[in-house]
């Protein structure tokens, strides 16, 4: 199966199960999909093989996740070792990697993995209150437990404390000792985004006139490096956020970018808006393209979301 195949067959699946999608081909994107359905968006990257996931591809998942309150996944088929297993969750630079039948399993039957890959093996994470709470109801002392497991004193109390996680092989002998489910399911949609940087970091100059101007305005940036947009700004105190392109003038792929950036905001709550290096102002969709100098015309947040506003009811 081709990648684009995969992302038909995800976004066909998503679908079928009420979300609604926005397709976004960009070559080398944090993303290629956006799902919603009631409160749960997700940006999804597809790729066969995994492994060809970059760390920059994933911090830019980690800040637009972080940004819109979404949950970043990577859906795939394979490494260049071997084939995922359904069932089974993958990681890749923090974020979660799943087959399609696995996230259709966790959307449509409610079904959580119970198993996380990591090196080494397989593994699973387990209700640490819980097994202390048992261990000491059956008068287990954590040495005793340990002779019987086959680990280190030190590994139960890991455990215990929820600070490790365990083999398949442990947790079975753990639930067959006390007779107890223990393993905890693996929600997807819930991962830890580890710290990511929100400064911005301009790529050229630019990039650099544009996020100044926007922050003169009392505009927080953050830098998106692989998406249709080079940025996500922000009011400081409000929640008006724009995902907001940069060119030196507009060309075909300008255009393009636009249009995708129109199909985007309207899966999530924010606008578009590109800056260009060029006099002339036009609306492509509902995403306006304006000169880059306007930033040092107008006053403030507000006055600039009334240009916007302005082109947009022309059209």
């Amino acid at each position: 199966m081709e990648k684009e195949q995969l992302t038909t067959v995800v976004e066909r699946m998503l679908k079928k199960i009420g979300f609604r999608t926005a397709r976004v081909l960009f070559k080398g994107g944090c993303f290629d999909l956006v799902a919603t359905r009631q409160l749960l968006l997700l940006f999804i990257k597809t790729l066969v093989n995994i492994d060809k996931f970059t760390e920059e591809q994933a911090d830019d998942l980690k800040r637009l996740a972080k940004l819109f309150r979404a949950s970043a996944l990577l859906v795939g088929l394979k490494t260049k070792n071997m084939e995922l297993e359904d069932g089974v969750v993958y990681e890749r630079f923090g974020i979660y990697a799943v087959t399609p039948e696995t996230l259709f399993s966790i959307l449509a039957g409610n079904e959580y993995p119970l198993v996380m890959a990591e090196r080494g093996g397989f593994f699973v994470r387990i209700d640490g209150e819980k097994l202390r709470e048992l261990r000491e109801k059956y008068g287990y002392s954590t040495t005793e437990l340990a002779e019987i497991l086959g680990v280190s004193r030190k590994s139960v109390q890991r455990y215990e404390r929820g600070e490790s996680v365990v083999s398949v092989d442990v947790a079975i002998k753990l639930e067959e000792i006390f007779d107890e489910p223990l393993v905890k399911p693996i929600d997807i949609f819930k991962a830890k985004i580890e710290k990511v940087t929100l400064s911005p970091l301009p790529e050229n100059e630019l990039e650099k006139e544009v996020f100044e101007g926007l922050k003169r305005l009392g505009m927080s940036v953050v830098k998106i490096k692989k998406a249709p947009f080079n940025a996500v700004t922000k009011e400081e105190e409000e929640e008006v956020k724009l995902l907001t392109g940069i060119d030196e003038r507009k060309t075909s792929s300008t255009i393009r970018r636009v249009r995708l950036v129109n199909q985007i905001t309207e899966f999530i709550e924010s606008e578009g808006i590109f800056l260009l290096n060029e006099k002339k102002m036009e609306v492509v969709g509902k995403v306006p393209i304006i000169p880059k100098d306007i930033l040092n015309e107008v006053r403030d947040v507000d006055e600039l979301m009334e240009i916007i506003k302005e082109l947009r009811s022309n059209t």
